[in-house]
């Protein structure tokens, strides 16, 4: 079964248990983690508080050579933190080679709320195919579950998009008319195909994108729109909770 939930308010460990999940925040803690990877950090650790990023980012110092802290609150970076969430910001000279210490809003949360899955992934728009790709071998033996963050523990049109992407790509990788796709996973489909021609404009339009134009951020969005510009599978694995190059 491939399915999308409406929020990640509504996993239970039944949904997690031999599933392969991918957790989406397009705008833009999954954007950040995918295009970190891509340039080069050695890993992503992802944390619920502000207070746990500073936490731990003191306690490696003494023994990691290259330690950032990013996120965002409301958009807005947080004070004393090393980065944003823009992901533009995670350039190759910035972090290459470190450890970066994400918390957001909305992304890093939904990972944690997913963490007990059998495979985690986190997806975007910039890594669509490649996560596709990374799910396929498994499609007929797990269930395949897609966690869109959302804005505020409500459904975001941009997660949607990025759920669709990946379905898009698993359809045109199989071609197979017999793949069991809930009704909202045909929703997200259907929702990318009428705009994955016009991703920049579509982004724009639901509430993650207007806040973003609102705090100043409207650059991020196209960005996060660059489908398949980051062709990784980034891939979390727990204890710590983390993200890695797959």
């Amino acid at each position: 079964m491939i399915d999308v939930i409406m929020s990640p308010s509504l996993l239970e460990a039944s949904l997690l248990e031999q599933a392969q999940v991918v957790v989406l925040d397009v705008l833009r803690a999954s954007s950040t983690m995918v295009t970190a990877l891509a340039n080069g950090a050695v890993e992503v650790r992802l944390f619920d508080s502000v207070e746990e990023v500073t936490a731990t980012r003191a306690a490696l110092r003494a023994t990691t050579p290259r330690v950032l802290a990013g996120g965002e609150r409301g958009c807005v970076p947080v004070p004393g933190f090393d980065l944003g969430n823009s992901p533009a910001q995670y350039r190759p000279e910035v972090v290459a080679g470190a450890t970066v210490l994400l918390s957001t809003t909305n992304g890093t949360r939904a990972a944690t709320a997913a963490a007990a899955a059998q495979h985690l992934y986190i997806g975007s728009l910039l890594n669509a195919q490649a996560t596709a790709e990374a799910l396929l071998p498994a499609i007929d033996d797990r269930h395949t579950l897609f966690v869109p963050a959302g804005t505020d523990g409500r459904a975001s049109l941009e997660d949607w998009l990025g759920a669709g992407a990946i379905l898009w790509y698993i359809f045109g990788g199989t071609y197979r008319g017999d793949l069991s796709f809930t009704d909202t996973a045909w929703m997200a489909y259907h929702a990318f195909a009428a705009v994955k021609d016009r991703l920049p404009a579509a982004l724009r339009l639901g509430s993650g994108g207007l806040n973003l134009i609102q705090a100043g951020f409207e650059e991020d969005i196209d960005w996060c729109a660059a489908i398949n510009s980051r062709p990784i599978v980034a891939e979390a694995r727990r204890d710590p909770l983390r993200v890695v190059r797959g």
